[in-house]
Formats: C-alpha cells, sequence, structure tokens
C-alpha cells in the first residue's frame, strides 16, 4: 500500500507531535546543559585556580623571610595564561610573575598624579590581577580568607578576569593573587554549545526520520483500516488485508473485517429481496405506482409508464400524465382506500386500488395498482353483442320455420302451396346449419390455429380457382380476370380455398351485372400478395374498421338471403393470421372494393 503523509492524516499529527515532543526535550536538555556546562566549567577553573593559590600561599608562608619569598616566587612556576601578584596590605605590588593577562586582552588603567601647577597627569598602564580587588575582597583575604572570583576591574570598564587571592603569613602579612582569562574557558564553552548544537540537530533529524517510520508503521493498519472502511462504504466488501498485529488494531481489523461480511451477507439478501421485488413489480402486467405523502411519484414500472404514455405524443403524454396524478391524488384523500374505483383515461379504463405504507421514519405514503380493463369491458362488450347477435340469426329463421310449420299442421296453407313453402322451410333450415357450421368454424380457429401447411403450386392453385368460379361467374353475368402467378407458396390448400371462396362470394354478391372481379398476383422477395378487385358499391370509409369483426353488415337493410351473417371475412381474418399473413381492405364508395391478402411465402 503507498504511505501517504497528508495534512490532516493521523501520521502527520503524530509525526508533527513526535517531532515537536523531541525538539522540545532536546532543545531544552541542550540548554540546560550548556548552561549548566558554563557554570560547570567555570567553577571548576576557579577551584583549580583556588588551589593553585593556596598552594602558593602556604609555599611562600613557610619562607622565613621576604628576601626568601622573593627568591621562592621566582622559582613557582605558573601555568599558561595565569599571572601572580604579590601585594601588601595596602595593595602596594610586591611582586610580580606571568604574562601580563590583562594586556593580552586590552584590559588597560589609567593612573593619575598631580604636579606643582595643580593639574592632573596620567599613566595608562595594563591591569594586574590585584586590580579586579576590591576593599572588601582585600579585607576578606586579609582576614585569612581565600576567595576565588569572577570580577571586572575597579574602574568598571574591560573584560572580566578570573581572579583568586589568598593570604600569607599568619598573621597575613600580604595577599598573592592569580589572575587568568576567561577567555580559553568561553572559547571551549562555545566549542562545547557548537558540538551540542550539532549533536542537537543529528538527533532531532535522526530523530525525526524514526518517528516518521514509527508513525508510518504504526497508522499503517488504521490507513488500512480507513481504505477498507471506505470500500465498504461504496458496497465493495472485500476483507481488510495486511495488519498482522495482535494487539487492540489487529481486533479492530478483525471486527471490521466480520461487520464487513456480515454486512455483505445482509446487502445480499437485501438485493436478492430487492432484486425479487422487482422483478414481481415489473413481471406483472399492472401498472404500479409509489406516492408520497404529498403525492409525488417515487416509482413506477414500465406498465404504469406505458398507461400514461398513450400514443407517444409529448403533449398528449403530459396530458394524459397530467390527469392520472390529480385523480390518485383526490384518491388520495378517499378515506376509503379499499375501494376500487374506475378511472377514464382517453379512450382506456383503469381499474384502481390503493394501499397506504409507513415507513420508519413515520411518514406515510401510498401504492396505487392499475389495471387496464378497457380489453376486458371490450370482450365483455363483444361477449353480449355476439350472444345478441347469435341469439338474433338463430331466432329469426327458427320463428319462420315453426311459422310454416304451424301453418302448414293447421291446415292454413293449402295443399297445392305447401311443397313451395317446405322448399322455403327447407332453406331456412340449410342457412341455420351453415350459421351453425361457421360458428363451429370460429370457435375451432379461437382455439386451435395450428394446421398442416404444404407447399402448393402457385400455377395449379389459380387455375383451380379459375375452374371453380368461372361458372359461378358467368351465372350472374359478372367478368372474371385472374392473373397467372408461378412457383410456390406453404400453406394449407384447404384454408387458403376457403379464404378466396369466401371472399370471392363476397365480391359476386356485390358486383353488378356487367362488371368485372379480378384476381391479381403480386411477388416480393418474401412474400405474395394476392389482391381481390371487384367493382361493386364500395365500402363507407367509417365501416372499414369493423369490417372484420363477427357478424357485422355494412348494410343492415339488405336481406340475410341477400347480405349474409356476417361471419364469413371473420373467419377470413383468422385464417390469415394463422398463416402468419395480413389482410387489408381498401374501398371507394361507388367504385369498388380491394382486399389484399398478404401471406409469406
Amino acid at each position: 500500500m503507498k504511505f501517504e503523509l497528508r495534512p490532516r492524516s493521523i501520521s502527520m499529527k503524530l509525526w508533527a507531535a513526535i517531532t515537536t515532543f523531541i525538539l522540545v526535550v532536546l532543545g531544552g536538555l541542550g540548554v540546560t546543559i550548556t548552561l549548566l556546562f558554563g557554570d560547570f566549567y567555570f567553577q571548576q577553573t576557579l577551584d583549580t585556580l583556588g588551589d593553585e593559590v593556596k598552594e602558593i600561599s602556604h609555599y611562600l608562608g613557610d619562607q622565613p623571610n621576604w628576601s626568601q619569598r622573593l627568591f621562592a616566587i621566582d622559582e613557582i612556576r605558573l601555568s599558561s595564561d595565569t599571572q601572580m601578584v604579590v601585594i601588601d596590605r595596602y595593595s602596594e605590588i610586591i611582586a610580580i610573575k606571568g604574562e601580563n593577562v590583562g594586556a593580552s586582552f586590552g584590559t588597560n588603567d589609567r593612573i593619575g598624579w598631580g604636579d606643582a601647577s595643580g593639574e592632573m597627569s596620567w599613566l595608562i598602564r595594563s591591569l594586574y590581577p590585584s586590580d579586579f580587588l576590591t576593599q572588601s575582597d582585600i579585607a576578606e583575604v586579609l582576614g585569612g580568607k581565600v576567595i576565588t572570583i569572577k570580577a571586572i576591574p575597579r574602574n568598571q570598564t574591560g573584560q572580566a578576569m578570573l581572579i583568586a587571592a589568598a593570604p600569607i603569613g599568619d598573621p597575613s602579612e600580604a595577599i598573592v593573587v592569580l589572575g587568568t582569562s576567561p577567555a580559553p574557558v568561553q572559547a571551549s564553552i562555545d566549542a562545547f554549545r557548537r558540538m551540542t548544537l550539532y549533536v542537537s540537530l543529528g538527533a532531532v533529524v535522526l530523530a525525526t526520520l524514526v518517528s516518521l517510520i514509527f508513525a508510518r508503521q504504526f497508522t499503517r493498519p488504521l490507513a488500512l483500516m480507513q481504505k477498507g472502511a471506505s470500500q465498504m462504504a461504496n458496497g465493495d466488501f472485500q476483507p481488510i488485508t495486511g495488519v498482522r498485529s495482535r494487539d487492540e488494531l489487529g481486533e479492530l481489523a478483525n471486527a471490521l473485517n466480520s461487520m464487513g461480511e456480515s454486512l455483505k451477507n445482509h446487502m445480499t439478501w437485501l438485493s436478492e429481496e430487492r432484486n425479487l421485488l422487482l422483478g414481481i413489480v415489473e413481471g406483472i402486467s399492472d401498472g404500479v405506482i409509489m406516492l408520497d405523502d404529498e403525492g409525488g411519484i417515487l416509482y413506477c414500472n414500465e406498465p404504469a409508464k406505458a398507461i400514461w404514455q398513450g400514443a407517444g405524443q409529448e403533449e398528449e403524454l403530459s396530458t394524459r400524465k397530467g390527469q392520472l396524478m390529480v385523480f390518485l391524488r383526490e384518491f388520495m384523500g378517499n378515506s376509503d382506500l379499499d375501494q376500487k374505483m374506475h378511472f377514464n383515461l382517453g379512450t382506456q379504463v383503469l381499474q384502481v386500488a390503493m394501499a397506504t405504507t409507513q415507513s420508519e421514519d413515520g411518514k406515510q405514503g401510498y401504492v396505487a395498482v392499475l389495471r387496464d380493463i378497457t380489453a376486458s369491458l371490450r370482450a365483455e362488450k363483444e361477449r353480449r353483442d355476439f350472444m345478441a347477435s347469435v341469439t338474433h340469426e338463430l331466432r329469426t329463421p327458427l320463428h319462420l320455420i315453426q311459422g310454416y310449420l304451424e301453418a302448414i299442421q293447421d291446415e292454413v296453407i293449402p295443399k297445392e302451396e305447401q311443397s313451395e313453402h317446405i322448399d322455403l322451410v327447407l332453406e331456412e333450415a340449410k342457412r341455420l346449419a351453415k350459421l351453425v357450421m361457421e360458428l363451429q368454424e370460429l370457435d375451432r380457429f379461437d382455439n386451435w390455429r395450428n394446421f398442416d401447411k404444404k407447399e402448393i403450386d402457385l400455377a395449379s392453385f389459380l387455375q383451380e380457382l379459375r375452374y371453380r368460379f368461372q361458372g359461378r361467374s358467368d351465372d350472374l353475368g359478372i367478368h372474371l380476370e385472374i392473373e397467372t402467378g408461378s412457383g410456390v407458396i406453404f400453406a394449407n390448400r384447404d384454408r387458403l380455398l376457403q379464404v378466396f371462396i369466401n371472399l370471392m362470394e363476397n365480391a359476386f354478391r356485390h358486383t353488378p351485372v356487367g362488371k368485372c372481379v379480378r384476381i391479381k398476383i403480386k411477388e416480393c422477395a418474401e412474400r405474395i400478395q394476392f389482391s381481390v378487385e371487384d367493382e361493386g358499391e364500395g365500402i363507407p370509409d367509417s365501416a372499414l374498421p369493423h369490417i372484420f369483426e363477427r357478424f357485422y353488415r355494412v348494410d343492415k337493410s339488405r336481406s340475410r338471403k341477400e347480405g349474409g351473417m356476417g361471419l364469413g371475412l371473420s373467419i377470413v381474418a383468422l385464417i390469415v393470421e394463422a398463416h402468419d399473413g395480413e389482410i387489408r381492405v381498401e374501398s371507394e364508395v361507388g367504385k369498388g372494393t380491394t382486399f389484399k391478402v398478404i401471406l409469406p411465402k
């Protein structure tokens, strides 16, 4: 894992805290050691100087007289940078030995005296160690005490000097004073301070690197866990790896892994439940709309969208959706939500059921289920119309048959006319049989539209149509034209023949004498089109959408014998659809009608 130090990361904060602590500790320790070392070094130098002045004072005190003492002074060996001065009780210099320490670092004194004219004369000389002693210091030494001091000249000018003074003789006859410059001591202290500074800087750099490595190693498990927690927040429940410690951080990583596994299982379960619920909601044919407490749409499935999309026009979509939402919001205010309501949306009739939902935060929502019952209502209406049509079609010939038979039975009709009326009864019975047969055909096609299909030679099939309808057209005085064709089509010969029989009978029925009925062929790459054209009275535009409905007749004033029962074209449409084909009708009033049957090759 790449380790990064961001300004607000815990690694950066920990590293900054450790570095600051080390800087404070080492800085304070360095300053303290430097100060203590300076004082210690100065004190050690003064102690050494004091011991040396004691030895000299004892040595000189053991001499019997001053001539011996002056001779002994010459034999005394002083350490470098040290000057010895012997003064009497009145601060007068008796003897001087060693290099002039005061002159070595520019420490001078001015000595003045007056002449006969009253003017002062001045003599500038270097300071001696005795010049650094005050009268109280001299009195203290003459009292038998050895002193070591760091003093400045009595004239308060110049640099300080390390001084040690001791009495000579008992009682004290003189004072021996040793003086040395503090410059070498100060140079040693400065060198020590520089060395301490360099060592401290090196220690700080080393400590910074160590603290950086420590912060990295300490926070690396935290960074790994933070990355793992972020991945879990984004839905990636991969376990956290790389945390090998067995302390609290390791336990925390294990706890996060356990939590991630639990969340993964829970999310998997929720996803499965959601997919199951979504599959159920999307799979049902009814429209489902979820609304909030204010009537806003939270969710809707595809059937619900299809309800308000209508024909797909943007203006119509907005209008239909607005009408539906107004109705749903009014339904939400209804106290009795268990009641199902009907709503007319354009030409559609919707059955709407609504229920309330309750979320964890206490907010109430609504679920509306929309069922399009337009087709079922239309089917119910068609069923009632169909039953009424069948009843009407059956009742009329039955009443006619019953009436004629009762009249013959009651001898109301003379015997010489009975044979004619029996022919009428037989004709009506045949019509009833034909109606029953056509109804059976409709039921067969409604329940079973699969039948055997074979290759049919188009030329022979058209020739068969010519033989079948030529005599009928000659009897009716109607010209018949059938185009020739070649190739094969894949269909059921008997059912296809039934289609042309119904279409040709319908064309002959509506074509006057002297006019023409044609069968045309048009071949395409994968389809073939048969056109049955007549030159009859035509069909009004208002009747064209209903021409294939059962029991529908364009001219209801025509007799059933002339106009048929309105089932032939319904059977034609069913047979064509069973062949995966398509049937169309084109008509112009006063000029004729064309039925186009399009079948796959």
